[in-house]
């Protein structure tokens, strides 16, 4: 009996002492149980009561995340650190579930097991507390793992289950391999060190590098990581897989896959990339500037060419991945915090956009440019919310997209990277060509046969309202997140 009461103190001491991570974990995965057992012996109302579920632990979870204080644990001797970059990632993830949460119960009802989607939902963030606070090679794989495994479920459910099936295929044969690819990177890190704590790597590495095989190998690792990170992040040339996969998804899905899941995935790359910046030397600044450059251009110039709605929105997420990747090339502490930043507006733009495709999709069967034309005549809130949006992504002032670009752009001018600065400028330009588009179809062309009054629940509005709110205030005083994401910028850059 002594024993089981020293076991359970000892659990309630860890429970204690770090409620940020075991607590919230403990949390989602609970709520991820109950979901599957609603599924399996709930026989009425059961996606109602699975809705409640999974929006309860989300509810509380972001709010043990908010209160919780930043850990000062030693981070060398930690597997996982709730620090201030994890908890601004952490809370980002989870903020961006909950709107996902409350458009996906009115865009998914008629699909079947639908509690099956929330726990998928749930095993998600799970992923998303725990990759950003990874201090360690190892946890910081497995949780990369833990956040997309249950995304290949998610992406397969979708109305249209042959397109889904294709979209999902695509995404797990791309997901595996970039998998593969990242974690024989990640190892061979770990044989040349002799450690895997992110932390104690600087130091290792560089005894280990007066060994010119060992430097080769760095140099094979660094290019393994890469294109292990730039498949899952839809960097240009390995984007090819996301197209097909977000026109296949359910458009919430989409709206969580091309926004928040990117965004909490970068915080890994930025963890790496910025602790090892002095020991990998100019190899890793320039491929990240190339791929940079590459995405944004690219993907904007093949957005131009869109007339399918999402399609174009899908090449427009893509290219600002290469605007985020900027801060990451600049490596210091202004383009850390400044891509840091962005990510938070990028993640918040996406939301929203795709969310509002999907509702105009589920009820009035739009696709294209030319259908949702005059869409305000009719639907005056979602189309205000859906141009903010838009706009925000374009870098229109006064939204929080152009505060994020400004930020951007000084930070490559801060590193004498004016070149990839004023590559920003232009392509900024071209995304006009069709965010503009947009806009003038929403607003000033006559209305198509298609357009109609949109009828949404309440809570649908409180979900696009509740991103269009921090895309204003953040444009308005970035300063209210500026100074978080600093200090999260800082702590990337301890070494």
């Amino acid at each position: 009996m002594t024993g089981v009461i020293e076991k359970l103190t000892e659990l309630i001491n860890i429970f204690t002492a770090r409620p940020a991570l075991v607590t919230t974990v403990a949390i989602l995965f609970i709520a991820t149980f109950l979901c599957l057992l609603i599924e399996r012996f709930s026989k009425t109302k059961r996606n109602i009561l699975a809705f409640v579920v999974v929006l309860s632990a989300l509810l509380i979870t972001e709010a043990i995340l908010l209160i919780s204080p930043a850990e000062a644990f030693d981070p060398t001797k930690e597997y996982f650190l709730f620090d201030e970059f994890a908890k601004f990632f952490a809370s980002l993830g989870i903020f961006a579930t909950l709107i996902v949460i409350l458009i996906s119960q009115h865009y998914i009802k008629g699909l079947p097991a639908i509690p099956v989607f929330f726990a998928c939902m749930t095993g998600t963030s799970i992923g998303l507390i725990l990759l950003p606070a990874a201090t360690d090679l190892i946890t910081l794989y497995v949780s990369w793992e833990l956040l997309s495994v249950p995304l290949y479920g998610l992406v397969l459910y979708a109305f249209n289950w042959r397109r889904s099936t294709e979209g999902a295929l695509k995404y797990y044969v791309m997901g595996a391999t970039s998998s593969a690819f990242l974690g024989l990177g990640l190892a061979i890190l770990i044989a040349i060190s002799g450690k895997s704590n992110i932390y104690m790597l600087k130091p290792a590495l560089e005894q280990a590098l007066e060994s010119t095989f060992n430097d080769i190998l760095l140099g094979l690792a660094v290019l393994l990581l890469v294109i292990g990170f730039s498949v899952k992040m839809t960097i240009v040339p390995f984007h090819s897989w996301a197209p097909d996969t977000y026109t296949g998804s359910a458009h919430p899905v989409t709206a969580y896959l091309s926004g928040t899941i990117k965004a909490v995935r970068f915080a890994a790359l930025l963890r790496i990339v910025l602790m090892l910046a002095p020991v990998l030397r100019i190899s890793a600044q320039a491929y990240f500037a190339i791929l940079a450059f590459l995405t944004m251009t690219y993907a904007n110039i093949v957005a131009l060419k869109q007339r399918d709605i999402y399609r174009m929105l899908a090449y427009s997420s893509i290219s600002q991945v290469g605007y985020i990747l900027m801060g990451l090339v600049a490596g210091t502490l202004y383009g850390a915090t400044a891509a840091i930043f962005y990510a938070l507006v990028f993640a918040m733009a996406e939301v929203l956009v795709f969310s509002i495709t999907g509702i105009v999709w589920k009820h009035l069967n739009i696709t294209t440019i030319d259908e949702i034309s005059g869409l305000s005549s009719r639907n005056p809130y979602i189309s205000f919310v859906f141009a903010l949006g838009l706009l925000s992504l374009l870098g229109m002032p006064p939204l929080a997209g152009f505060a994020g670009k400004v930020y951007l752009f000084f930070a490559a001018l801060d590193a004498n990277l004016l070149w990839l600065g004023l590559a920003l400028v232009v392509n900024s330009g071209i995304s006009a060509g069709y965010y503009g588009l947009l806009v003038k179809r929403i607003f000033i062309d006559e209305p198509s046969e298609k357009i109609a009054k949109i009828r949404t629940p309440a809570y649908v509005s409180l979900a696009l309202g509740l991103p269009t709110l921090i895309l204003i205030a953040l444009g308005v005083y970035p300063g209210l997140a500026e100074t978080f994401a600093r200090a999260a910028a800082g702590k990337a850059l301890i070494s």
